[in-house]
């Protein structure tokens, strides 16, 4: 459900949808950042991960480097060399975890519009060559949702970052579609509800190739897409499938880093 366009008009907060204080501008016709979708107290309660932060896994740390978990994991020879790393965007701080609540489990859609510019822009400018892939939700969950998040972030590399993007036509032509190249073929308890123990010991995978019929994922660079990185075993899963088909190198883009 688009709670956010049930408001009056595009001068309110897509999240509080409280009235904006906003001196008219092309922005407030066609806005396309985080900015121009939430008020001023919204904005501020979303923290960016930063940038001094684990290489492979955006975790934020106070000297450049690898954390301990990702080195402990890529010693690990079932897990090793599976995802070639992650970039998370945000904190996974008390307002984001209220945001993604409200997003996923409460059917507020339209709060994916808050992330459209950010999503645009990093994947032009890191990944303008590699095939999005969303990470998938089994069909009960989507049924329960009506929607998957990690499609909704996966869509906004379809997007224009900017309105002039409109006239490069020479790099957008070569942007690749938005691929469902896995599906989930076992359906779990929520990853929500797992302690971090829980999520690490889980050794099935739950995902299954899909033969794309846009793009072939042989020898290709692939992006997954989902809403928040903990432990990171997902993505990996996910990673572990793709290069099993060919995949040439896999990463991720997340909303957020827990």
């Amino acid at each position: 459900m688009l709670k956010a366009s049930m408001s009056e008009d595009m001068h309110c907060c897509v999240w509080c949808l409280e009235k904006k204080s906003q001196a008219p501008s092309w922005q407030t016709i066609w806005p396309v950042s985080q900015d121009n979708y939430l008020c001023n107290t919204c904005a501020e309660k979303l923290v960016p991960v930063g940038i001094t932060t684990c290489s492979y896994c955006s975790r934020p740390r106070e000297k450049p480097g690898i954390c301990y978990d990702c080195e402990r994991i890529e010693k690990d020879p079932d897990w090793r060399g599976l995802l070639d790393h992650n970039v998370s965007l945000y904190r996974y701080n008390h307002a984001m975890q209220e945001l993604i609540a409200q997003w996923k489990y409460r059917g507020d859609a339209a709060l994916a519009l808050i992330f459209q510019q950010n999503i645009s822009q990093l994947y032009e400018k890191r990944y303008a060559n590699y095939i999005p892939v969303p990470i998938p939700l089994s069909p009960q969950r989507l049924h329960e949702r009506g929607f998957n998040q990690a499609e909704q972030l996966a869509s906004w590399t379809q997007r224009p970052a900017r309105c002039l993007s409109l006239l490069r036509l020479r790099q957008k032509q070569y942007l690749f579609p938005v691929t469902k190249a896995l599906t989930r073929v076992l359906h779990e308890e929520k990853q929500s509800k797992k302690t971090r123990r829980e999520r690490l010991a889980a050794t099935r995978n739950p995902f299954a190739f899909t033969p794309a019929q846009e793009v072939s994922v042989n020898s290709k660079n692939i992006v997954l897409f989902d809403d928040i990185f903990t432990t990171g075993m997902t993505l990996r899963k996910a990673a572990k499938v793709l290069k099993e088909h060919g995949a040439k190198r896999v990463c991720s883009i997340t909303l957020a880093r827990g």
